[in-house]
């Protein structure tokens, strides 16, 4: 069993060998910022968001990841926050659920951002929660527990809110009342 762990455990990371050099693959981690390109694509720049990778709308715990997803959707947008589900294009079979889905086209977000394989082959099961600023606040990576992203990402986001005093989870735009005042008296 020992034998199987270690071999398992060095396996899963090695990524890929060039001339006989390991290069390991490293996700985003907490503080990292997340691809503003990426961001900006699905609409979610400048807002607090939950992003989730998953491989295909069809497989089991994945459909049950998106609908615990949209479940907790209430929760999620009445703090403010976007949700969004990104599976590769193989994996697209048209889900429709509350949050946004998208098609990471040819895992370029995937393999830019460095989310490791599961078991060698399965896109691997990974939830981010970004703040307004663009860096990650939560990564949590399971391939078997998809109720746990949920709870995990509902957890850090209400974290996020209680530490903000109960303001939004983005920033709300402010006026300057008195100036407003002034453009609209008489002299």
């Amino acid at each position: 069993m020992k034998f199987t762990a270690t071999l398992t455990l060095l396996l899963a990371s090695l990524a890929t060998t060039t001339n006989a050099l390991i290069i390991p693959t490293f996700s985003l981690k907490v503080g990292d910022a997340f691809p503003s390109s990426a961001l900006s694509k699905w609409g979610i720049k400048g807002k607090t968001s939950v992003v989730y990778f998953y491989g295909a709308d069809d497989a089991p715990s994945c459909k049950k990841e998106n609908s615990l997803f949209d479940e907790k959707w209430g929760d999620f947008s009445g703090k403010g926050v976007a949700v969004v589900g990104v599976r590769n294009e193989k994996g697209a079979k048209g889900f429709e659920g509350a949050q946004k889905l998208v098609v990471d086209e040819d895992d370029e977000i995937r393999n830019l951002i460095g989310i490791p394989k599961d078991l060698f082959v399965l896109g691997g099961r990974e939830t981010y929660v970004i703040n307004g600023k663009g860096n990650v606040e939560m990564v949590y990576n399971d391939q078997f527990g998809p109720e746990k992203h949920v709870d995990l990402a509902l957890a850090k986001v209400n974290e996020l809110k209680a530490s903000s005093g109960g303001k939004p989870a983005f920033d709300l735009p402010t006026f300057d009342l008195e100036g407003i005042k002034n453009i609209f008296q008489k002299d």
